[in-house]
């Protein structure tokens, strides 16, 4: 398969909106889930009842879609290629270390302590459990992502909170 430049210039930014915009997706889902399992915490109920079942559905699925569409960037974006080219440099520039590795680093941990919440909520023996384990989780997991969003006021590292098509 050859690399057309043209192709990938044109996709590169509708692949980079639709990242931005998921992240709204996630956040919503994230924050869905601890309400659900903040407000069902003292639920006798069955797990399959479990009124976080559905936000977890959200969570995860936004949160993989997400990752879709960042492992896209990661081979289109001309800030992730020059990284790639010479991660020497990359690691002594911020932009370049932040997109590379720790926003990538930290999105995968975050991905991976949310699946592992998603499994033992739905496990669970109860609604109580799920809950808690979802608090757990689902809480841990979004401290992840806000800390490795590039938000407006990050300095270098900074992205709108919308971006245009």
């Amino acid at each position: 398969m050859t690399y057309h430049a043209d192709s990938m210039d044109a996709i590169y930014p509708l692949i980079l909106s639709l990242h931005g915009l998921t992240r709204w997706i996630v956040l919503f889902g994230a924050l869905w889930l601890l309400l659900a399992a903040a407000t069902s915490l003292g639920r006798t109920s069955s797990a399959e009842t479990s009124p976080v079942r559905g936000p977890w559905r959200v969570y995860m699925g936004g949160l993989h879609l997400q990752f879709l569409l960042g492992g896209v960037l990661l081979f289109i974006s001309p800030l992730a290629l020059a990284s790639w080219a010479d991660m020497g440099t990359a690691m002594k520039v911020r932009p370049m270390r932040f997109f590379t590795v720790e926003h990538t680093t930290m999105m995968i941990v975050a991905l991976v302590v949310a699946q592992m919440g998603a499994v033992r909520a739905r496990k669970a023996i109860d609604a109580a459990r799920a809950a808690r384990t979802s608090l757990i989780f689902g809480g841990v997991s979004l401290l992840i992502i806000l800390a490795a969003i590039p938000w407006p006021f990050m300095g270098e590292v900074a992205r709108p909170w919308f971006r245009s098509w």
